[in-house]
């Protein structure tokens, strides 16, 4: 059985070994979590993922164990989704990003950074998005997008679970919102009903800490190793508690 994790960069490890770290994908959660249940494991989080990348990235991890032959039962997904104030933007091959496949990971009030490395184009883009996204149209993006990833596990049978890393995607109210709640299987999602459940909070209810390497950056939002050690446990126990296994 291959684990494979999907998330952004409290998913990815960030800063668990030094400041500005994008990733750590040794001493991560997922990578503890696949050893305590015995499987393998590939962690396709990046720092600053958005909704969007998750569900790019894992469609395209599927299609290759598809094509190399493999089974998708052998497959189990945990997926860590991020905040709704970001996106990405396939980068035109001349501007010469040269990371994620040239893939622009976007992230609301990153503006002085962006002008600085984005081109006049991409940076235009970047302001009109930042500017007019709303908690609803994000909170619509985000259903769409975890019921499309979903469909795609439930079709291939592979098993999965779904988590919070914030709850900003959960957390909007608006009465249109229901017609795409009613399509989450909550079985496989873990506070899908409960936003207190997401990673920072349960982190601020039990009282981890922060990385030191990320109060150095001044970045102040990763957490340290004994955390990722403890949300091992904590997811493995949601596994055993929801029988996805």
């Amino acid at each position: 059985m291959l684990l494979f994790s999907n998330g952004c960069s409290h998913t990815a490890g960030a800063e668990l070994e030094y400041p500005q770290q994008g990733d750590c994908y040794d001493k991560a959660w997922p990578k503890l979590l696949a050893n305590s249940l015995g499987h393998d494991h590939t962690n396709l989080s990046m720092s600053g993922a958005s909704v969007a990348r998750i569900v790019r990235t894992t469609y395209e991890f599927i299609y290759d164990w598809i094509c190399l032959g493999k089974s998708t039962k052998d497959l189990l997904a945990i997926i860590m989704w991020p905040g709704i104030y970001r996106t990405e933007v396939y980068a035109d091959e001349s501007y010469n990003y040269n990371f994620d496949n040239n893939w622009v990971p976007i992230v609301v009030g990153n503006d002085d950074r962006y002008k600085k490395q984005f081109s006049s184009s991409l940076y235009y883009y970047y302001k009109s998005w930042a500017t007019n996204i709303t908690g609803y149209q994000g909170s619509c993006d985000f259903y769409i997008a975890v019921a499309n990833l979903q469909n795609l596990l439930h079709r291939y049978g592979i098993k999965y679970l779904f988590l919070d890393a914030t709850n900003s995607g959960l957390l909007t109210q608006h009465p249109k919102l229901a017609c795409y709640r009613i399509h989450i299987d909550k079985r496989y999602y873990e506070g899908f009903d409960d936003p207190k459940n997401c990673y920072i909070n349960l982190c601020n209810k039990t009282k981890q800490k922060i990385s030191k390497y990320s109060i150095d950056s001044g970045f102040n939002s990763h957490y340290d190793e004994d955390t990722h050690i403890w949300f091992a446990k904590h997811v493995k126990y949601v596994i055993n508690k929801r029988n996805i296994l």
